[in-house]
């Protein structure tokens, strides 16, 4: 068993069960705390996501993309969204949701 990252003990640990994404949880004796010591990602990879916006700009449909690889149409169009906003932003200079818009010196 591997380390607590809280207490350093490596002994009294014992598994306490899975967390969502499916990464085994541990749980330490000696201070009675729960950690992850090697946790999976959740969420889908860069790749899979542009594969998905690529298939948008050869033309194909929301639903079509959402079933050939097997993933909510919602999904899909949620990663559109933000790659159209990302690219607006790119072209116009544009800046991200939240920061403050800059004065220009001809203001």
């Amino acid at each position: 068993m591997p380390d607590c990252p809280y207490c350093s003990a490596n002994n009294h640990q014992v598994k306490a069960g899975k967390n969502p994404s499916g990464s085994q949880r541990i749980l330490c004796k000696v201070c009675g705390r729960k950690y992850t010591p090697v946790p999976f990602p959740n969420g889908y990879s860069s790749e899979f996501k542009h594969r998905a916006v690529l298939m948008c700009l050869e033309g194909q449909s929301f639903r079509a993309i959402s079933r050939k690889l097997k993933i909510s149409t919602q999904t899909v169009v949620n990663w559109i969204n933000a790659y159209v906003a990302r690219s607006a932003r790119a072209i116009y200079r544009l800046p991200k949701t939240g920061e403050e818009k800059r004065p220009s010196p001809r203001d």
